[in-house]
């Protein structure tokens, strides 16, 4: 039995299973009980008695009477979050989505008014003076990184304003753009599907398939595209907005919250750069493999190798749970918890959100949501978000806001989950094409993960210039910003289609979560540094993995990953090199050695080679 007093999972007991849906009336109450009522009422009571107790006198406090000042604010946050999450959750259900909603726009207002309420704790808590590193436990960390952001608060009065504001700016806009995203309809086959439903059809092997998928795509994008582009302009320039009042940047505020410097910030994204060579020859490489002398956008999807066969749901439990394990006995256990819980919704359904992600609830396990349709990418998606959902149950051992881990870090767990998970496919088959396969799969997510969260990132920093300017920002000049980076990108092997400059508009990090996409490029690098310890040394590596996992958000990113790797002046060179050894290795599988350039026609194959 396991620690739930549950059957052991296995395969056997999945064998006949297909991917799950959760129910959400298991996971939360019904969203106008009462119990959510009391979820978004409580803590603005609470605050109204926050502020009086503190207002004026947080500085001053003694080290233990400024920990119950900091656990009483951060159970407010914690409970105004919760319900939050239910409605993001809620979302996912077509059916329960104008409840969601509605549950949501409840909980924007509430996070205003919190956040008018208490404008003066985070501002007074930023002027303290540096407090010895035991004394606030757990909460060093974060009043550390309130400290670092205090240079740009404001007066109290000031910050109620922006607080109050926030609903019909910022987060007003965000709710606009989840509509209209959700909005965009593609006919295809005679019949309307999302996004969610269309975009698989770009990975797969047929080339007619592709492009017929690519045209639909993109007539459905030419579609409200000037409204997503305002909606975008306005998202920017609200965010300009805020920062000017501070003056600050736009993107220092997610720097504090990531914890990465400037400089840090620098120095990875010169790192994308210098792998810009790598993706342009391996997009070469996969014209030939592929024997297309003309390739399009909609052939950078295109799988490389022999069809794979339908992959079980039971066999990627298999795999996820299998890297858990390679890791330590903590990590898979907890791991076994999340499909033994119903706490993953994996069945693919028209409505549903296309991207896979982990939802963290305070209090209770976290919940994982995805489409699995039974290919590599998929298994792969899986063993990602079961990385995080591990990573967040490890750091629940920690306070509220000490256990939520920086993006950064819960990137580099997650991608470095995912490289586990190929190096054991690799291990486990002689087969070259089933390596090939496999190999392609990785080496292309890693080049998704570098290079096309550098472009994103450029991307929107372009944006912010041209705001910042007063320039205009209308759907054919952000196409054109898009256009430029995205050749950049992809070098000369990728011909981009006339279509290709809407291509940004169903891209959800741009409306949802600006100047988040360096987060991947920081995760995969630091990733491919953790892949490189561990496979000199799994047990030792596996065991201070899970050790620091548990700091949750106690300690900087960077501090973090030299627990794990004994390394504080690492840099992201080994890991282009590691890059290199796995282009240099997908390319001894093939017929091809050296990549033509664009343009030249196509290598003639040599025989296929056996290891």
């Amino acid at each position: 039995m396991s620690a739930h007093g549950k059957k052991p999972l296995t395969l056997d007991s999945l064998s006949d299973s297909t991917a799950p849906r959760w129910d959400i009336a298991s996971l939360f109450p019904d969203p106008q009980s009462a119990a959510v009522d009391e979820l978004l009422g409580e803590p603005l009571r609470e605050a109204q008695k926050i502020a009086a107790d503190y207002t004026g006198v947080l500085a001053g406090l003694d080290a233990e009477s400024l920990r119950v000042a900091i656990q009483r604010y951060e159970n407010c946050v914690a409970r105004i979050q919760e319900a939050s999450c239910y409605g993001e959750l809620l979302r996912t259900d077509v059916a329960l989505r104008p409840r969601a909603v509605a549950l949501l726009s409840r909980c924007d207002r509430a996070w205003a008014e919190l956040a008018s309420t208490l404008a003066f704790f985070e501002t007074e808590l930023g002027t303290r003076t540096s407090e010895a590193p035991d004394d606030l436990g757990p909460y060093v960390n974060f009043v550390g990184k309130v400290r670092a952001g205090s240079s740009g608060n404001l007066s109290d009065v000031q910050e109620s304003i922006l607080a109050q504001l926030l609903p019909t700016g910022g987060e007003g806009w965000e709710r606009l753009s989840q509509q209209l995203l959700r909005a965009i309809s593609v006919d295809l086959d005679g019949a309307s599907h999302s996004i969610a439903e269309t975009v698989p059809r770009l990975y797969e092997a047929d080339r007619e398939a592709r492009l017929a998928t690519h045209a639909a795509i993109g007539a459905a994008l030419a579609d409200q595209a000037e409204l997503r582009a305002f909606a975008l302009s306005m998202t920017v320039a609200d965010s300009e907005t805020r920062a000017g009042i501070r003056g600050t940047d736009w993107l220092r505020e997610r720097r504090l919250f990531d914890q990465v410097t400037r400089a840090e910030l620098d120095a990875l994204l010169a790192a994308s750069d210098e792998c810009l060579p790598l993706i342009h020859s391996y997009y070469a490489l996969k014209r030939e493999i592929l024997g297309v002398d003309d390739f399009a956008d909609y052939d950078r999807y295109a799988p490389v190798g022999p069809a794979s066969p339908e992959i079980t749901w039971a066999a990627a439990v298999h795999a996820a749970i299998s890297v858990m394990e390679s890791i330590s006995p903590a990590a898979a256990e907890l791991s076994r918890t999340m499909f033994e819980n119903g706490r993953i919704d994996a069945a693919p359904r028209p409505g549903k959100g296309r991207s896979a992600y982990t939802q963290s609830i305070p209090g209770q396990l976290p919940c994982i949501s995805m489409n699995f349709r039974g290919n590599p990418r998929d298994v792969l998606t899986l063993v990602h978000e079961t990385g995080h959902a591990v990573y967040l149950q490890l750091a629940a051992g920690q306070p509220y806001l000490a256990a939520t881990p920086a993006p950064v870090m819960a990137e580099t767990f997650a991608l470095f989950c995912e490289g586990l998970a190929v190096r054991q496919q690799l291990a486990g088959t002689a087969d070259p094409a089933v390596r090939l396969r496999w190999l392609a799969r990785w080496l292309e997510d890693q080049m998704v993960a570098i290079g096309r969260h550098a472009a994103l990132h450029r991307f929107e920093v372009a944006l912010h210039d041209r705001v910042r300017d007063g320039a205009e920002l209308d759907a054919a000049h952000i196409g054109a910003l898009w256009t430029e980076g995205q050749r950049r990108l992809y070098g000369p092997a990728v011909r981009l289609t006339e279509g290709y400059g809407l291509w940004w508009s169903y891209l959800d990090s741009l409306f949802t979560a600006p100047g988040s996409n360096y987060a991947y490029v920081y995760g995969q690098l630091s990733a491919l540094t953790l892949l490189r310890h561990f496979e000199a040394d799994p047990h030792g590596v596996g065991s201070r993995l899970t050790a620091t996992l548990r700091l949750g958000d106690t300690r900087k990113p960077a501090d973090l990953l030299t627990l794990v790797t004994g390394d504080p002046g690492r840099t992201w060179h080994d890991a282009l090199a590691q890059l290199t050894l796995s282009l240099d290795e997908l390319r001894a599988l093939t017929d091809f050695r050296s990549p033509h350039p664009a343009g030249s026609g196509k290598s003639t194959p040599r025989g296929a080679r056996r290891r």
